[in-house]
């Protein structure tokens, strides 16, 4: 969605409550549930809930498979089994090696005459595992992109076709998997009918394949908020005949056309994919209704969507993209999913709202139930994107099963006022049954879950001739599950770390040879080492020259037409809360002396929408090299190159430092030289559309420096603001959970953290003014802000004693925005955020001691390279050299020390010490130097 969009919709939110409020009474609504109008037709039966797996969503359950299995079987069961979304259909990617969202699926047949490998991607693997738990789940697949050799070919059609063909046979040969649908078309893209006839045609009339692959069904044309398939098949026999569904995205409204198709050609009709809800846990403080569930995208928004598509659509299943977000924060359209499942080394997830809404669902319609279409309804109306539901008042649905005579009515209260309805229940056979009333709604004053997926009550009805009637009130902002069905809550698997994340401790090695996993580890998962997501190119394990290295291996020749946009090769990997650490490997480049050819490593990767994301070093084939932020080169030389060359980078607070084998290249003072503090982020690999190698990857904490953070978003209850501030609770996706704040000259906020350091995250524009409080003392200075952009630092301190603290920030003038906080913590290994952590344990940073009142900036700085550095004719010492940071001096002894930076520009000073104790402050600077670069010496 473009910001427009959101804005768009934030405006016609803000009329429809306005109108809301000229209404804000208790509304009544009389509902007839009659069996005799049930829709009895197969093709409008429900058919539940769908996943789609693709644009990366699943690679990391590959690594929860592998090293918490447990863990991957609770999040499967919670998908795909009965007692949790019960999701009924399962559609894959058909993988091409380009990025088709957020990532990258890796294209199992790169070349005509190549054996599919089936394994590559956790598409067919996570069908095959899907399937053990429910048998009866339908699979489907559906292509972004094709492979080169297919878009080549002079018979487009019967290369195509040869593509779908091998990939159905392989994965039945592997897996045993038999697919029920195939997905004609192209994901969202220009509707190819000559095609899906083919298709059709082909799989009616191919004898020689391994099960029937005649009763393969064709669903076209996955279009993006459109039907024009409809009106196409009405007007092509063929065509007509060819299709068996027709499927749409992001859109619950139908035509007459798609109506038709319906009850006049027995076609069903789906929600071929959609959105589950993107709101964070925390948003209830400061959305628009206190209770985290209402705004845009929302539960109440999602589960209207859900609701609408029947009445409004004639749609019987809801796909959702994804299910569960198994791929790491900051790719592209994140933050949006039922559970959220990224961090495999521990086997931390955490099941988010969107799946407790799905549950209201799941749990009270099974697939094959009818709707009952006098009790179907949807008032809400398409926003301005399409896709969102507003001003929704009276939004239910009613669904029976035939056998038993249950039934399940499902609504949701999307205003600020309760709504009464008065049920009529008729020609159903347990329509004198009692009625089990579940609900969700937004927190009263405790956890923010604590009123999800709640048995709240038990109706019993007046009995009369016809049926029963009883009469329930739905609070507002809610949404209540109502049904005969007696269901106990489903059991509900808790992981051992529900409450806290785990780090990926450092040191963090790989030298891809996985000696402690089965022999097959490797051959499992298509060569795909631990923990990485590509967001370009393919890495996979190889063997060469008697040891197994990381290749890249996609080249130009090779490279698949782009479905939207694919960064250069590259693959990121573990914990995007490390904050000071160094990442090393060996690099062999395919080329010789060719500039455009290159391989290299960074740290601090977290944007992966924008490709290239913090900070690495690029060396080329030539021997040319280049240190890097983002997309701007600081840095840049020669150097003399091997068979194989070592790459290292290292990140300190705001000091980047770059080695070529064993030799210093470049070291940046980033707050001298005016760049931004990235902040925290993953590891990565870089490289160009070359079979370039790597080996030996390490990952390595620096010294004494405090290699973790734990981050605290805007709405955490750590934050609390006054004065004017603006709160989005549904943001870019390039902010962490969606969400940001901004405030105006007079507003303030006050952060209490739990660490050594903070750095403030948020996209500011160049020149708002802001003062700074800490502990109690405010700096006698002000801090103009710099140009920031997402997930970059525009304030920060360090070298506070670990502990309690308060930050007060007072916007001056201009504008401030923040997107979260990331609190500096001690090297704690493998467990933070318990409370009953020996604060003992924790680093204390390398400048808790020094004592003495203003020390001179320039002197300290002296020892820093990065000017010689910059001047490519000067010697550049082999051994790296010590950057010194400039030090805020406490004004009392016993005062935490801080160092602080703000954006990229000059910090100012604390009030001095009085004059006269200057000359003792000179000896005990010089003193504490020495120890500061002999602690600071890398190893």
């Amino acid at each position: 969605m473009s910001f427009q969009n959101i804005f768009d919709f934030a405006a016609e939110a803000a009329i429809a409550a306005a109108a809301e409020s000229e209404r804000e009474h208790e509304r009544t609504k009389s509902i007839t549930i009659d069996g005799a109008t049930a829709s009895l037709s197969e093709n409008t039966r429900w058919r539940g809930f769908g996943m789609v797996s693709a644009n990366n969503s699943s690679r990391l359950l590959l690594d929860y498979k592998s090293e918490a299995p447990e863990r991957y079987n609770e999040i499967m069961n919670y998908i795909f089994g009965a007692d949790g979304l019960a999701v009924s259909h399962l559609k894959i990617e058909m993988g091409s090696d380009v990025n088709s969202s957020s990532g990258t699926e890796p294209c199992a047949m790169r070349f005509e005459d190549e054996k599919p490998d089936v394994t590559r991607g956790a598409g067919f693997q996570l069908a095959a595992d899907a399937k053990k738990i429910n048998p009866a789940l339908t699979l489907d697949m559906l292509w972004w992109s094709e492979p080169r050799w297919v878009s080549d070919s002079h018979d487009d059609l019967t290369a195509r076709y040869k593509w779908y063909r091998e990939l159905l046979a392989a994965a039945y040969e592997v897996y045993g998997l038999k697919f029920d649908y195939v997905s004609a078309n192209r994901n969202e893209r220009a509707v190819d009918a000559d095609w899906i006839k083919y298709l059709s045609y082909a799989l009616k009339n191919d004898t020689d394949t391994p099960y029937d692959f005649s009763a393969i069904k064709v669903v076209a044309s996955d279009e993006e908020n459109s039907w024009h398939t409809a009106q196409k098949m009405l007007d092509d026999k063929e065509l007509l005949a060819a299709i068996d569904v027709i499927g749409s995205h992001y859109t619950s409204h139908s035509t007459p056309e798609v109506k038709k198709l319906i009850k006049e050609h027995n076609k069903e009709a789906w929600f071929a994919e959609a959105c589950p809800p993107m709101s964070y846990e925390g948003t209830y403080r400061h959305d628009s209704t206190g209770t985290g569930l209402a705004d845009m995208n929302g539960m109440l928004d999602i589960a209207n969507r859900i609701i609408t598509m029947y009445p409004e659509g004639g749609m019987t299943l809801h796909e959702f993209q994804p299910v569960v977000a198994a791929y790491y924060d900051g790719a592209c359209y994140c933050q949006k999913q039922m559970i959220l499942a990224n961090e495999p080394w521990s086997g931390w997830y955490r099941l988010d709202g969107g799946f407790f809404m799905g549950l209201h669902f799941s749990q009270f319609i099974g697939k094959g139930w009818v709707f009952v279409d006098s009790a179907c309804f949807a008032d809400g109306e398409k926003s301005s994107d399409g896709h969102a539901i507003v001003d929704a008042v009276f939004s239910y649905i009613t669904a029976t099963d035939t056998e038993s005579g249950d039934y399940s009515f499902v609504v949701t209260n999307s205003t600020a006022a309760p709504i009464t309805y008065t049920f009529d229940v008729k020609n159903l056979g347990k329509a004198h049954s009692p009625v089990y009333v579940w609900e969700t709604r937004g927190p009263d004053s405790g956890a923010y879950d604590e009123n999800y997926f709640k048995l709240i009550d038990t109706v019993v009805p007046e009995t009369n001739e016809d049926g029963s009637t009883f009469t329930y009130t739905i609070k507002p902002y809610s949404l209540v599950t109502i049904s005969t069905l007696n269901k106990m809550r489903p059991v509900m698997f808790v992981p051992a770390l529900k409450d806290e994340h785990r780090l990926l401790a450092l040191p963090y090695r790989d030298d891809f040879s996985y000696a402690h996993h089965e022999a097959d580890f490797l051959a499992g998962r298509g060569g795909a080492p631990l923990y990485t997501t590509d967001q370009g190119g393919a890495f996979e394990v190889v063997q060469l020259s008697g040891r197994n290295v990381l290749k890249q291996k996609i080249t130009e020749n090779m490279r698949a037409e782009e479905w939207g946009y694919t960064p250069k090769p590259m693959t990121c990997l573990g914990d995007d809360r490390w904050l000071n650490y160094s990442v090393s490997c060996e690099v062999k480049l395919a080329e010789s002396g060719n500039k455009h050819c290159y391989a290299g490593c960074g740290l601090r990767y977290n944007l992966a929408s924008s490709g290239n994301s913090g900070w690495w070093l690029k060396l080329c084939s030539d021997g040319t090299w280049s240190l890097n932020k983002n997309r701007k080169s600081h840095a840049n030389g020669s150097v003399e190159l091997n068979e194989w060359n070592t790459l290292k980078i290292n990140a300190e607070r705001n000091i980047i430092s770059a080695w070529i084998n064993g030799t210093l290249v470049a070291q940046l003072n980033g707050k001298k030289e005016g760049i931004v503090l990235q902040a925290t982020g993953r590891a990565a690999l870089y490289s160009s559309y070359h079979e370039n190698c790597f080996a030996e990857l390490l990952i390595e904490p620096i010294n004494d420096a405090v290699s973790y953070v734990k981050r605290i978003d805007c709405t955490d209850e750590e934050f609390s603001y006054s004065g004017e501030w603006t709160h989005k609770t549904m943001d870019s996706f390039k902010n962490y959970n969606r969400t940001c704040t901004s405030g105006i000259e007079g507003a303030s906020a006050v952060i209490k953290f739990r660490g050594s350091g903070i750095m403030l995250l948020g996209a500011n524009i160049e020149g708002g003014v802001i003062s700074v409080e800490l502990d109690g003392v405010k700096s006698d200075k002000e801090y103009t802000l710099a140009e920031t952009d997402f997930r970059e630092a525009f304030w920060s301190v360090f070298g506070l004693r670990d502990g309690e603290h308060t930050l007060k920030l007072t916007v001056e003038s201009g504008t401030l925005t923040i997107d979260a906080a990331e609190a500096v913590l001690g090297d704690i290994g493998e467990e933070i955020f318990d409370d009953d952590i020996d604060e003992e344990v924790l680093a204390d940073d390398a400048v808790d001691e020094v004592l003495g009142d203003e020390i001179d900036e320039a002197a300290l700085n002296d020892v820093d390279v990065s000017e010689a550095v910059a001047d490519e004719s000067a010697p550049v010492s082999k051994e790296p050299a010590e950057e010194a940071y400039p030090l805020t001096v406490c004004e009392k002894p016993g005062e935490s020390l801080a160092v602080a930076e703000i954006g990229g520009k000059k910090p100012s000073f604390r009030k001095l010490i009085p004059i006269i104790a200057a000359a003792g402050a000179v000896v005990a600077a010089g003193v504490a130097l020495g120890v500061l670069l002999s602690r600071r010496k890398n190893k």
